[in-house]
């Protein structure tokens, strides 16, 4: 089996793991013609975290929560991303659509999301809590890094909401989950507490970082909804949502938003100057660029390493394509430090600094080189 062949499985193989990761929206297919067909995507089942107890919330604090909610309620959108239309087996065309949630942050008509729920979109719209319905464009994104992305629509008449200091929560306040999960059902709100802050996640080759951690339950549609405090600031946005333990065990009240302080920087960067800065090497995205190895995959495929990134697409013109990486490469390590479970390369190269380059240490055809990459900070 030639080499392009063996990578082209292994993706396949892959391919439905990662619908696993975009907990909390929709995905819909799209005939003309035809009913919606709705599949509910649900994460990964890896979850190690105990299932908390169901939450109750004083009366006083349930009322300031209340007042709150309903100052928010009119600033979270639906965000619906068409993707390209494309004709199936049968000859059909079949369209996908991701509905999630947004947060209008500015006058401006700035919405912040999630970028799962955009991901590959031709077309976006965002859905107003009037029904009105807008186009929206993308402003920028920060994917890999984080699971940001900040739209850009008409700004007239628009309600916006506050980004608080997610710094301050502490395990046991009230919480709410707003979100607009589409399809005429309208907003959709869950109250609970902070779990807990400063947590990590693992999903689809990358660990989110600085996640507020909460009971408040959260479906299908939320991807983008914000998670705010009883003062009505919002302390995350909303991005995933553990249903089963490592052994399939269901589990409930684990849900995850990305915290508001880990997202400012990036969103006030995007907003002003149109792009956050990150290092660039051309192998980071997962799943186009790379895929990381396990030690049941690489058994499963006859690959000598049991962990890595194993290089599926190096980008054209890319720093990377400049310095000799390879499709087939397996890097192992970025500055000296392994890549593994704990630290896929995604997360390695995040805190690369302007001229700082990575050294990679990379597998060839069982041939160990270190290849220095100058990353282009984009």
């Amino acid at each position: 089996m030639n080499q392009q062949r063996s990578l082209s499985l292994i993706f396949l193989a892959l391919a439905a793991g990662l619908a696993g990761g975009l907990a909390g929206g929709l995905v819909v297919f799209v005939a003309p013609g035809g009913r919606d067909a709705t599949e509910a995507v649900t994460p990964s089942p890896v979850a190690t975290a105990a299932t908390p107890e169901p939450t109750a919330v004083a009366i006083g604090s349930a009322e300031r929560l209340q007042r709150a909610i309903e100052r928010v309620l009119p600033a979270v959108v639906t965000v619906i991303a068409d993707g390209v239309p494309q004709r199936d087996a049968q000859g059909g065309i079949t369209q996908q659509r991701n509905v999630g949630s947004g947060i209008v942050i500015d006058d401006r008509g700035h919405v912040v999301t999630n970028f799962h729920v955009i991901d590959g979109a031709a077309q976006i719209n965002v859905v107003l809590t009037t029904g009105e319905q807008r186009p929206a464009l993308v402003r920028s994104h920060d994917s890999p890094y984080s699971d940001l992305a900040v739209l850009s629509v008409s700004p007239e008449g628009l309600r916006s909401a506050v980004l608080g200091d997610s710094s301050l929560l502490v395990p046991g306040e009230p919480v709410a989950a707003v979100s607009a999960a589409g399809f005429a059902i309208g907003n959709s709100v869950s109250v609970g507490v902070v779990s807990g802050t400063g947590r990590e996640w693992p999903r689809n080759g990358v660990i989110l970082e600085d996640l507020v951690q909460t009971d408040a339950a959260v479906n299908s549609g939320d991807s983008g909804g914000a998670l705010i405090n009883s003062d009505g600031e919002v302390v995350g946005l909303l991005t995933t949502v553990v249903r089963a333990t490592g052994t399939g065990s269901p589990v409930q009240g684990i849900s995850f938003a990305q915290s508001s302080n880990s997202l400012r920087p990036i969103i006030e960067d995007i907003v002003l100057l149109g792009s956050y800065v990150r290092p660039r090497l051309g192998i980071e995205r997962p799943f186009r660029h790379h895929i990381e190895l396990t030690p049941e995959l690489s058994a499963s495929q006859g690959i000598p390493l049991p962990l890595g990134a194993l290089v599926i697409e190096v980008e054209p013109g890319s720093a990377a394509r400049e310095a000799g990486i390879r499709i087939g490469d397996i890097v192992t390590a970025v500055n000296g430090v392994a890549i593994d479970l704990d630290n896929p390369i995604v997360n390695l190269l995040k805190p690369l600094r302007p001229g700082e380059p990575a050294e990679l240490t990379v597998v060839r055809a069982g041939q160990q080189l270190s290849i220095a990459v100058m990353p282009r900070l984009e």
